[in-house]
């Protein structure tokens, strides 16, 4: 058995015949290279910073005079199949591809890969003056480009591009600001809380185009669409409403898929839940049948192209037995009779 004073003396023995090697054997070894030091992030010149009250260091996370402001936070009217009716960020409308800029350095929580129905995501949980919040950056085509799940990013560093993946029509950052857990606590407004630090987003925007909540919207069933008395398909149904019915809307909630709307039927007005997965914000047509799109309303006319059945069509007018419509972007005339309501 070893005692401490044998092993550490059989420690410094070692110690001693390294550091006593033959000074030839020494001298052939290369000089040791200075510790390099951890690259330091560039904070981007042309991007908004602040500090906060306790000296965080914030900023913009996109460059100045790039982007516009699209849609605020608050309630809305859906703009497509699968988005919200409660809209949770700030749309930053902005080129394809440009970078998106931590606002605050912290810990990626999340990075969520798109689908067609759920966009791309990038989480950063910080402190800020003593806050625990949640940073997300929402759209990006592939957001696990430049991070992943653990990793520490500093404030101004790139951490993702500006795409339109999910539920979109069109590139943009949809920022959020979560406080007490990403969808699990209080959702902030975040131009309100940028700018409460400092950060000019609106002002370095090249324009706003977002608009006050609406108090109400209006959509059109997309198919025959089951009315229900709760928002859940094993829940009664009140009525079958026909392609194109007329729906009254108070935005803001949305259950399982559901939302509540206001129906005017023969019988009287009623009330209940449709999926908001056949619901548009505008009537909607299509194609019964593969048809011949024609120059004009004879049958002899010149052919501008053939349209699949359920081909997605906007009317412009009707005459006699035919009707003009614009589908994959050609203008022309079809016989009235293969036009139907829905998608």
């Amino acid at each position: 058995m070893r005692t401490r004073s044998t092993v550490w003396s059989l420690v410094l023995a070692g110690s001693l015949a390294i550091t006593t090697m033959p000074a030839a054997v020494a001298a052939d070894a290369p000089p040791a290279a200075p510790a390099a030091k951890a690259a330091a992030t560039t904070l981007p010149s042309n991007v908004a910073k602040s500090r906060t009250p306790g000296g965080r260091l914030l900023m913009l996370p996109l460059v100045n005079k790039t982007y516009a402001l699209s849609s605020g936070w608050g309630a809305r009217c859906i703009p497509t199949r699968g988005a919200s009716t409660f809209h949770h960020g700030l749309d930053m409308s902005a080129p394809d591809g440009a970078p998106i800029y931590a606002v605050a350095g912290g810990t990626v929580t999340h990075v969520v890969q798109p689908t067609s129905s759920v966009s791309g995501q990038i989480v950063v949980r910080t402190i800020v003056d003593g806050v625990s919040t949640q940073i997300a950056y929402l759209h990006s085509w592939n957001p696990g480009k430049y991070v992943k799940v653990g990793d520490r990013v500093k404030v101004g560093q790139r951490i993702g591009d500006v795409g339109a993946s999910g539920p979109a029509t069109g590139p943009h950052l949809h920022l959020e600001v979560w406080t007490g857990g990403y969808y699990q606590g209080t959702s902030h407004d975040p131009r309100v809380w940028l700018e409460g630090y400092g950060l000019p987003v609106t002002n370095r925007a090249t324009a706003d185009w977002t608009s006050p909540a609406p108090t109400s919207c209006t959509y059109y069933a997309t198919a025959n669409l089951n009315l229900r008395t709760e928002p859940a398909t094993t829940s009664t149904v009140r009525a079958t409403l026909p392609p194109n019915t007329t729906l009254a809307n108070k935005p803001g909630v949305k259950t399982n898929g559901y939302i509540p709307v206001t129906v005017r039927l023969a019988t009287g007005t009623v009330k209940g839940w449709v999926h908001a997965d056949y619901i548009s914000q505008s009537k909607t047509y299509h194609l019964t049948k593969s048809t011949v799109v024609r120059q004009s309303a004879i049958s002899t006319s010149k052919a501008l192209l053939t349209a699949p059945a359920g081909a997605s069509l906007t009317p412009v007018q009707v005459s006699g037995w035919w009707t003009k419509v614009v589908v994959y972007g050609v203008t022309g005339w079809v016989p009235n009779s293969v036009v139907a309501a829905g998608l």
